[in-house]
């Protein structure tokens, strides 16, 4: 049990008072086995059967569950019985009171945000604003294996206190400390958010993670598209400049109607269809781009966009394009497949 509890702790990322924890469990099994080994040897043959019998009798009557099978019937032990009630009442009382406060503190600093993250291949969130709740949600609902998510917001308590999917940092998003609470080495991918319109303090991040992990896969969000430049030196595989996006879509709405709601749907994971990538397995190399634009129709009722090589986006490519090691099929679907042929 206290093994269990420990890897409880650790993995929340708590520091413990252990040194406390041990010495009062060191103390009660002392006591527990000296009291069994006395009651063993001063109570009358054939009333304790082995030690083990009275060790069973001395953790009962230690934890006052007092079960009543084994008792001693001489002075001696009697005597050794009154003073294990007495030392057991404490030393448990003790230890129990000393978990509830640990479990306390825990909760409290859970909530503050002070606890060390301790995963693998998770995504970090940088910034709080009002479009982080969304991508919590997006995020929560994808089909994806892991979704666990750590949120870096310089706000006073965890805005998601009943997710565990969900473990907020408290600190800057461009602070060292911050990032590796959030267990930065070990992440898949950081969105780095414009939470307060500032792009110095977007690129400030982007830099301080890059000079952790330089191999996460990096997420910005700019207001100004000139500024995207330092975000590539700063080595952000992505850059989103939001007002671009905005109206970029907003005019060929204007020409096209109806072409918000194309994006809106292809982007949400709500309803309808919804944007993937999956990469090719080795049956698919050397097949032309047609064929499998025909494969994925007709196997898995989806439609081939494009493909992904070597991080580059090639949107409806040439019929007769080779798919190469190492390609990622861009397809729309309604469910995210996990093969294609």
């Amino acid at each position: 049990m206290f093994a269990v509890l420990l890897r409880y702790f650790k993995s929340l990322g708590s520091r413990i008072d252990r040194g406390l924890l041990y010495k009062l469990i060191f103390i009660a099994l002392l006591i527990i086995i000296i009291s069994a080994i006395i009651v063993f040897n001063v109570e009358p043959e054939g009333q304790f059967n082995n030690v083990f019998d009275a060790s069973w009798w001395a953790i009962v009557t230690a934890t006052t569950v007092g079960y009543g099978d084994f008792f001693p019937i001489s002075y001696s032990g009697r005597i050794v019985a009154i003073i294990l009630m007495f030392t057991g009442i404490g030393l448990f009382g003790g230890i129990t009171a000393t978990i509830t406060e640990i479990f306390i503190k825990i909760e409290k600093r859970r909530e503050l945000g002070q606890l060390q993250a301790d995963y693998e291949g998770h995504i970090i969130i940088c910034g709080w604003c009002d479009k982080t709740k969304e991508m919590v949600k997006q995020i929560l609902s994808e089909n994806i294996e892991n979704k666990q998510i750590v949120l870096i917001a310089n706000i006073e308590s965890d805005p998601f206190p009943d997710n565990n999917l969900i473990h907020f940092i408290h600190g800057k998003i461009d602070e060292e400390e911050s990032l590796n609470k959030a267990s930065i080495k070990n992440a898949k991918t950081a969105i780095i958010l414009n939470e307060d319109n500032n792009d110095a303090t977007t690129v400030l991040s982007a830099l301080t993670i890059n000079s952790l992990n330089p191999d996460l896969y990096t997420i910005a969000e700019i207001s100004k598209e000139e500024n995207a430049v330092h975000l590539k030196n700063a080595g952000v595989d992505e850059i989103v400049i939001n007002n671009n996006v905005n109206s970029r879509l907003m005019v060929r709405t204007a020409f096209y109607h109806g072409t918000s709601k194309v994006f809106n749907e292809l982007l949400c994971n709500k309803v309808g269809n919804e944007i993937y990538m999956l990469e090719a397995s080795e049956d698919t190399y050397e097949k032309n781009y047609k064929d499998m634009l025909n494969i994925i129709k007709e196997k898995n009722n989806a439609t081939l966009l494009g493909l992904k090589r070597n991080g580059k986006i090639l949107i409806n490519p040439d019929f007769d394009e080779k798919i190469m090691k190492g390609d990622h099929f861009i397809y729309i679907a309604r469910d995210r497949l996990l093969n294609i042929i």
